[in-house]
């Protein structure tokens, strides 16, 4: 019985860290500060361009947590992923990541000893910033793409893209295994990085904002956090070529054919440009359904969502990499997808 007590306090502990962890921690992309500054920029792109008047507290509220979404099954589907990605990651898989510090520590000891550079401390410091900023996106991108392409990994993805609704809790709306493909493609691309880029630039100290690259925690908290938004926002066709907007994502939801396969990326425009997954959306919203088309009686369930796609992953194993090229079958709309990567 003391085993029992002792498991339930380690628990609750755990999950009391998580918390404070997650919303008080100065290195996390949900923290009190960046939740703030997120709905700050969310508020701001809610209101009409052209008007003069400050809408009222009311109008805010109807235009950032619409009732027509938070009421909906797919709506409190989103909500359950958030308490589970809260409380339930860590314990699943927290132990099966692969550390982007030893990656690096091998690849320098593989290597041997490099002749730096020569480049100003603050120098060095700020390409390295950048070089690991374009690491993480490129895994995200990379790692997208392959949860489009590969069908085993579509399974898992497609509980994703089965909401029907879009919201800034739609982020949080990923299958473990998803998410556990992603860390380890991201360790990999970080440790890679920083194993090869770190003695030539002399092994400087990148700007960090409590240990966590500072472009991505930026990246993070104005545009991924925002990215599932159902707010119509585009940034420009010169602008648009760098940056990805919530209307970016929006279009990668769609189950219309022409959008499949597209805007791949996180928060830049870079590596969807560099191989041809990028769709500038119009400035006025398009019409769009989302969702994930013969995704069963119950697309929302959690019990369906956590266990199902392993019986059809198991499924489709002989099958192989299948092109992009080629749009998807209307039955699945294998051509999108996001996943919230807490930046951790």
């Amino acid at each position: 019985m003391t085993m029992v007590w002792d498991g339930i306090g380690w628990l609750v502990g755990y999950w009391a860290n998580q918390l404070g962890g997650t919303f008080f921690g100065t290195g996390s992309t949900l923290s009190i500060f960046g939740l703030v500054v997120t709905v700050l920029i969310a508020a701001f792109l809610a209101v009409p361009r052209g008007r003069r008047a400050m809408p009222r507290l009311a109008v805010w509220r109807r235009a950032l947590f619409p009732r027509r979404i938070f009421s909906s099954a797919s709506g409190r589907a989103d909500l359950w992923w958030f308490a589970f990605s809260l409380f339930g990651y860590g314990l699943l898989f927290g132990w099966a990541v692969l550390s982007s510090v030893q990656i690096a520590a091998l690849l320098r000891g593989m290597i041997g000893p490099v002749a730096p550079l020569g480049l100003p401390p603050m120098v060095a410091g700020a390409v390295l910033t950048l070089l690991l900023y374009l690491a993480y996106e490129f895994a995200y991108w990379l790692d997208h793409y392959l949860s489009h392409a590969v069908p085993l990994l579509w399974q898992f993805h497609a509980v994703h893209h089965s909401a029907e609704s879009l919201s800034l809790l739609t982020t949080f709306r990923v299958h473990p295994v998803d998410t556990l493909v992603f860390a380890n493609i991201t360790a990999i691309m970080i440790g890679v990085t920083q194993g090869l880029a770190g003695p030539l630039l002399g092994e400087p100290r990148g700007v960090t904002i409590s240990g966590v690259n500072a472009l991505t925690m930026i990246g993070a908290i104005t545009l991924t956090h925002v990215q599932h938004s159902h707010l119509w926002v585009t940034f420009g066709p010169r602008w648009g070529r760098w940056l990805l907007s919530p209307a970016h994502h929006q279009i990668h939801h769609s189950i219309d054919v022409r959008h499949h396969n597209r805007n791949f990326g996180n928060t830049c425009a870079v590596f969807d440009r560099l191989f041809g997954t990028l769709y500038l959306p119009a400035a006025r919203r398009e019409p769009l359904r989302f969702g994930v088309e013969g995704g069963g009686a119950r697309p929302h369930g959690w019990r369906t969502a956590l266990f199902a796609p392993f019986g059809k992953a198991w499924a489709l194993r002989p099958r192989t990499l299948r092109p992009l090229a080629q749009p998807d079958p209307p039955r699945a709309n294998a051509g999108h997808g996001h996943r919230y990567r807490q930046q951790s």
